[in-house]
């Protein structure tokens, strides 16, 4: 694999986008996207979507260079209360989704998994956007 090809940003979002569902009453859900690094708009977001951020560096793992491994973040955000609570039931619902669809995962020459060391921060509030967050840490490496 050539450095031009390191997106695992990309393959994550893909395996992701559209596919994690939000129920918002006994009988109404929809699904929400995934942006990866760098493509998150900064307006007219729902209330609920994934976005995918390079964590740390891309190292090799062989030399010549052409195994490579690194670590991924993945938010969960979610439009937090009126009173700015987090809306904690929809980010677990969020967060158990994305285990399943991410942990051992293969997705365009990438391969995904949480980080055993570092899974998850808990959901935290940010005022000045008004979205709750939390993070779960995703170790992945290349498969060719």
């Amino acid at each position: 694999m050539t450095l031009a090809d390191l997106t695992p940003d990309v393959a994550l979002a893909a395996l992701l986008d559209g596919k994690v569902e939000v129920q918002t009453s006994a009988t109404d859900k929809y699904s929400i996207r995934c942006y990866e690094q760098a493509k998150q708009p900064n307006k007219g977001l729902a209330d609920e979507f994934l976005t995918v951020i390079t964590n740390g560096v891309i190292t090799s793992k062989t030399k010549p260079r052409g195994l490579y491994y690194g670590n991924l973040m993945l938010f969960l955000n979610c439009k937090a209360n009126a009173d700015n609570t987090a809306k904690t039931a929809r980010l677990r619902q969020m967060a158990a989704q994305c285990e399943i669809l991410v942990d051992g995962k293969s997705s365009d020459g990438f391969f995904f998994e949480l980080d055993a060391t570092n899974v998850i921060t808990p959901p935290t509030v940010n005022l000045t956007t008004g979205y709750a967050t939390t993070i779960l840490n995703v170790a992945w490496h290349t498969t060719k």
